[in-house]
């Protein structure tokens, strides 16, 4: 602070002379200026926005993937639900250099995804079975998808997917499970068809050990998931499905990714649209053909054997059981059995059963109560008692594949069948094609025993003694037709004509001669009745040929009876 303070005065001065006080100023410590103001704001400001950077910042997470492709440091981000969440910071080789470490920062607002079940993945552009996939990226490169979890473990560290998810947590649908024998053609991402509309997918697949089963799992979006009902039946909709009935020829396919990629489709059989729907995870059959699918319920199958002493080539494990043009049952294997007591070789089947197929006739069954046999063993065996027999028939002509048809056969011997055996057996009768194999050995023989040689022999000697009649018969028309050349135009006209005719019965004569070389190479090949019509053909020629040559024969005798006719027998006129 400045003080005031009075100066002495100088010398010589009068004595008594004011003189004005001197300013004293204090000294500035700080040293500061106006230019320091700029770099003190600038930082205020940065340490705000550091603040505010660390106050946004979500946490440090590290993925693992087998390769860094498409994956940029500073470029690639992380979107969950197409929003970006977070960025990645850098790449690095994991240490068995098999895999490598993609480290990325997230944002604060969603640092509650960085939990235990989260999924992450490389998006990229992907063709499939499920289709494309990705092309955004051609664009805008790749980027990495989130699915968050609803684990309530935080953690640092995940194991990154080659392939995105298939089903998404919190997709609107509902997920089962199918039961298949084989897997067939379908594969992740195949189809799922209801009347030929896609409704959803298939998201994965696994063996079941404990059931010798392929568990299939399904999911069917929203809003079709309320289609499927505890009723449903699913199939294998995979390729082409061609068969021949009575209608023609029918070919049915689903569509043409089903062609390729395979796929399933579902109804609800009749009379079951208004069943429960099916709750999340429900366990269904699945049927390899759509008619398998929509049969009625087979209900607990029955396993039965059947003894057939004939030949089974063309009988495999699959082919059907029919009952009055119903698909009863399946045949499980065939099998010969041990010869015992010197008896021929014979064959068992192994076979399963549905009575419930049949219906109402299955359910007006009524068991008696004092036995301990199944009802469906004790049905069987009613049936056998009234005269069902187990016949293998013939399928198609062209394959050659057999059948057993279960038929009423009200000339079989009595039978019965044991309802309390484990396995029960059904009495069989020899097929039609055993009852044929004697008839058709009888033919044969029979036609072994004509003596084709001798026959065209016959037939060739007829032949020559028709030429040499014709050839007589036109050297007596010729000498006729020189004896008459002065004859009166009527009679030259007659002559023509008879001459004409002649040259027709010639031509007939030769077709007959080639038909009857192609009826000569027939008899050989052919059965009794052919035989027959045959020798007739052959009495018939040669009364034919005996009467060109009676007729020849004449007219060279009497060459003008072309013109006068045949004279009356004098037999005749003596009579008159």
């Amino acid at each position: 602070m400045a003080e005031s303070t009075a100066s002495p005065p100088p010398a010589g001065a009068p004595q008594g002379t004011p003189y004005p006080a001197t300013a004293v100023l204090a000294e500035n410590r700080l040293h500061l200026s106006l230019v320091w103001l700029v770099p003190i704001v600038a930082l205020i400001i940065g340490a705000v926005l550091v603040v505010r950077a660390l106050y946004q910042t979500g946490p440090d997470i590290t993925i693992e993937f087998r390769s860094a492709d498409g994956i940029e440091p500073g470029n690639t981000v992380v979107r969950f639900k197409e929003v970006v969440v977070g960025r990645v910071t850098k790449v690095q080789l994991h240490q068995d250099r098999q895999r490598v470490l993609v480290s990325v920062r997230l944002d604060k607002s969603v640092a509650n995804i960085a939990v235990a079940d989260t999924r992450f993945w490389v998006v990229r552009p992907r063709i499939g079975t499920a289709g494309i996939s990705g092309l955004s990226t051609l664009f805008s490169g790749a980027y990495i998808g989130v699915d968050a979890g609803s684990s309530t473990e935080s953690t640092a560290e995940f194991v990154g997917l080659e392939a995105p998810p298939f089903v998404l947590r919190g997709e609107p649908g509902r997920s089962f499970v199918l039961n298949a024998a084989d897997l067939g053609s379908l594969d992740v991402g195949s189809p799922v068809y209801y009347r030929r509309t896609r409704v959803g997918r298939v998201v994965g697949y696994a063996l079941d050990p404990t059931r010798d089963v392929v568990a299939v799992r399904i999911f069917i979006e929203a809003p079709s998931e309320q289609l499927v009902t505890v009723e449903s039946r699913f199939w294998n909709a995979s390729g082409i499905d061609v068969s021949l009935g009575a209608d023609g020829l029918n070919i049915n396919a689903q569509a043409l990714a089903s062609v390729i990629a395979g796929g399933i489709a579902f109804a609800s059989p009749y009379g079951a649209a208004t069943a429960d729907a099916a709750p999340e995870g429900h366990a269904f059959q699945l049927f390899s053909a759509q008619k398998a699918a929509l049969m009625p319920p087979d209900g607990p199958p029955v396993r039965v054997r059947m003894v057939f002493n004939e030949t089974l080539r063309g009988l495999a494990p699959g082919a059907p059981i029919d009952m009055l043009g119903i698909d009863i049952g399946v045949v499980r294997a065939v099998a010969p059995l041990t010869i015992t007591n010197g008896r021929q070789l014979a064959v068992e089947v192994l076979a399963e059963v549905y009575p419930a197929r049949l219906g109402n006739v299955r359910s007006q069954f009524v068991a008696p109560k004092d036995t301990n046999a199944p009802d469906d063993h004790l049905f069987l065996k009613q049936l056998v008692d009234n005269g069902v027999r187990a016949q293998i028939r013939t399928g198609s002509l062209l394959t050659g594949q057999l059948y057993v048809a279960l038929e009423y056969m009200p000339k079989a011997p009595k039978a019965t069948l044991e309802a309390k055996a484990e396995v029960p057996t059904i009495p069989t009768v020899p097929g039609t094609l055993s009852d044929l194999q004697p008839q058709l050995a009888e033919i044969v023989g029979r036609i072994n025993k004509i003596k084709f040689d001798e026959i065209g022999s016959n037939v060739q000697d007829a032949l020559k003694s028709t030429t040499a009649a014709t050839q007589t018969l036109q050297q007596a028309l010729t000498s006729a037709n020189t004896a008459i050349t002065q004859l009166s135009p009527e009679a030259q006209r007659t002559l023509a004509d008879v001459q004409k005719t002649l040259a027709t019965l010639q031509g007939t004569l030769a077709t007959a001669q080639s038909a009857i070389g192609n009826l000569e190479r027939s008899v050989a090949q052919s059965d009794a009745p052919l035989q027959r019509n045959a020798n007739q053909t052959l009495i018939e020629l040669q009364r034919a040929a005996q009467a060109l040559r009676t007729l020849s024969d004449y007219l060279q005798r009497h060459p003008e009876s072309l013109l006068r006719g045949k004279p009356a027998d004098p037999d005749v006129e003596g009579k008159r």
